[in-house]
């Protein structure tokens, strides 16, 4: 009797296997490639990190970060970094990627945040530039913001500044990740 449990439950997980592997495509790695248009996106790479480190690289963590935004002490952070995800095949030679930016403080803001003004709380490494260039077969680029130290006078005081990601001709920027907020902070 007992044989006839095994001999029983043993074809109920065959089949049962066989069922499963049935629903999933012949090549497992075909259900992971992307499929939909090429688009770009900018992201908080210091989401998640621990914050003993990242107050030692001068990012204010008192208040929350989030997928897009993050605040980082003027006088404890020289650059700043923006992570720019190309989400698509990649291209065998470089592609520039545009944004702009935004000259109103955003009404989700903290009361009292007033707007960072270029050229005297940050500029960008190219100055003026407003484009950032992904390498040939990469993923991956960085807007880079160069912090005026000592340009906010007030300790406790704000400013922000706003990036939008536009793309270009062919690459359009993702509808949920195209902005992203620098708080900075004295």
């Amino acid at each position: 009797m007992k044989m006839k449990k095994y001999i029983v439950y043993s074809i109920l997980g065959v089949a049962l296997c066989g069922l499963i592997t049935g629903c999933l495509p012949e090549k497992a790695e075909t259900g992971l490639t992307y499929k939909g248009p090429a688009v770009v996106e900018v992201k908080n790479q210091t989401l998640g990190q621990l914050t003993a480190q990242l107050t030692a690289r001068g990012i204010y963590t008192t208040t929350a970060q989030t997928d897009s935004s993050r605040t980082v002490l003027i006088n404890s952070r020289p650059t700043d970094s923006i992570l720019v995800q190309l989400v698509g095949p990649q291209s065998s030679s470089p592609i520039d990627i545009n944004y702009t930016v935004r000259g109103t403080v955003p009404a989700s803001a903290p009361v009292g945040t007033t707007l960072a003004v270029e050229g005297t709380n940050y500029n960008f490494r190219t100055v003026g530039a407003r484009k950032v260039t992904f390498a040939p077969n990469t993923s991956q680029a960085y807007i880079l913001v160069d912090i005026i130290p000592n340009s906010i006078t007030t300790v406790g005081q704000q400013r922000i500044l706003t990036i939008d990601i536009t793309g270009n001709a062919q690459i359009a920027p993702s509808a949920n990740y195209s902005k992203f907020l620098l708080m900075l902070r004295r």
